[in-house]
């Protein structure tokens, strides 16, 4: 499962490195559409208590490109209730309405979010949380969708699926700094500080590298050979590696941040299954637990969790989990030591016991009222949690003392039945996200997606 290799880069590949290095002196400077002239104002407690109320915010439809041919809309839920506060369109860029957006996006600390969307948008909305309106809009390269922040919160980096590029983003001032041509369909961008200075790791999920580029000058370094079909990155808590889960070659490939080389590809087994919808292809999210020993990889095809001891850089094993496999977080309060496993296309959310020098074992599968859960927010306490569910277009609020669902709350939107249904149609386009949101001292906060604090 381990191999020896000290592997560098293909033959071949400095034709590619030195193109993109051409490219990347040639950096591309955007100025913003529209001026953000409201500033973010701090919220009095006395007069505010409403905008001070927390919420739900989803975006829907979303996420299936190919199933959103109608208007798209965040909706904004009182999170005591579930009761549907507001419905905000989402601007299009296209004549007939349809925005294809694909993330809701809190940015930390500020009391708004970013949205990203599909092709044919090239930029990224701005939502005010606390007028509950779009505000502004930033351009970016075509498609952009995951979001990365840099360790002081100031600066944003979008991953430009559809552009090969990504953009640098000034939070504050909401403008566009840079765009920076990468690899094939980039999809995430990992921020590392490392011996060299600070380092924007881009996988390039539609070849097998990673590009590598200077945080301070974005003149791109170096390309990295990984694994087939890099999908997301994690990086190791000694910030001495970073490693990517690579979907077509269903491996894990670890790199040193420092050298640039790849020490070890490990297989993480299982194997592609045939039998679904081409929208439902293999998608690797790592997260690593807590304690920085484990490396869990939602292993969808295989409905398991991938478990990979990092410091011995092997696979342990595979814990059983729903069809879909999707991504581990980490709850503090009643839930700490236990990761909180969601499953793409399944009715469940699957419950995994950390056990420290121990690999995590399987603990509970949590029944949820429709199919699809994908992403997890936390209330203030950690006492409950919030469960997008994106075929089945719902959420599900969890109650993380007993490990059960409280709510399932129909969003709606999107092509095909008008009412709730628990079908298992994998292709509909449902919430992305169903991001808790509260305040402290007039500033809007969520538990981060890691489950850091």
């Amino acid at each position: 499962m381990k191999t020896a290799a000290r592997k560098r880069r293909m033959p071949g590949r400095k034709a590619t490195h030195a193109w993109l290095v051409r490219a990347a002196a040639a950096v591309i400077l955007v100025a913003p559409l529209t001026a953000w002239t409201a500033g973010e104002r701090e919220l009095d407690p006395a007069t505010d208590r409403f905008a001070l109320a927390p919420r739900i915010y989803t975006i829907t439809p979303s996420s299936e490109p190919g199933a959103i041919n109608g208007p798209s809309s965040v909706k904004v839920w009182e999170a005591e209730t579930n009761d549907l506060i507001k419905e905000v369109a989402v601007p299009s860029d296209r004549s007939d309405g349809v925005s294809k957006p694909h993330h809701f996006m809190a940015v930390p600390g500020r009391n708004f979010a970013f949205v990203m969307a599909f092709a044919p948008s090239s930029s990224i909305k701005v939502f005010d949380m606390v007028t509950n309106e779009f505000t502004n809009e930033i351009p970016t390269g075509l498609g952009a969708r995951h979001l990365e922040f840099d360790p002081n919160g100031a600066i944003a980096y979008s991953a430009n699926f559809d552009g090969d590029s990504i953009s640098v983003i000034n939070i504050n001032a909401q403008q566009t700094m840079a765009t920076i041509p990468v690899g094939d369909r980039p999809n995430y961008v990992e921020h590392v500080r490392t011996k060299n200075g600070p380092r924007l790791f881009v996988s390039n999920f539609g070849e097998d590298t990673v590009t590598v580029i200077d945080a301070d000058t974005y003149q791109v370094i170096d390309t990295i050979t990984v694994g087939d079909g890099p999908f997301n990155m994690a990086e190791t808590f000694d910030h001495k590696a970073l490693a990517t889960a690579d979907a077509r070659s269903n491996t894990a490939t670890f790199v040193d941040v420092n050298t640039l080389e790849v020490t070890d590809q490990i297989d993480i087994e299982g194997e592609h299954r045939t039998d679904l919808p081409a929208s439902a292809f293999q998608r690797l999210n790592p997260r690593i637990t807590p304690d920085g020993k484990w490396l869990l990889i939602g292993n969808q095809d295989a409905s398991a969790v991938s478990v990979i001891n990092i410091a011995e850089r092997r696979l342990e094993k595979l814990i059983p989990a729903g069809l879909g496999a999707d991504i581990a977080f980490f709850p503090k309060g009643p839930a700490e030591g236990y990761a909180f496993v969601t499953n793409r296309y399944d009715n469940f959310v699957t419950v995994m016991k950390l056990n420290g020098d121990d690999p995590p074992t399987f603990h509970k599968n949590i029944p949820t009222g429709r199919i699809g859960s994908h992403y997890a927010t936390f209330n203030q306490d950690w006492s409950e949690g919030v469960v997008s569910e994106r075929p089945g277009r719902a959420y599900s609020v969890i109650d993380m003392t007993k490990l059960r669902e409280t709510a399932n709350v129909w969003v709606g939107g999107g092509p095909g039945p008008s009412e709730p249904d628990s079908s298992q149609d994998y292709t509909r386009a449902g919430p992305d996200m169903a991001v808790y949101v509260w305040f402290d001292r007039g500033k809007a906060m969520v538990h981060p997606e890691r489950g850091e604090v």
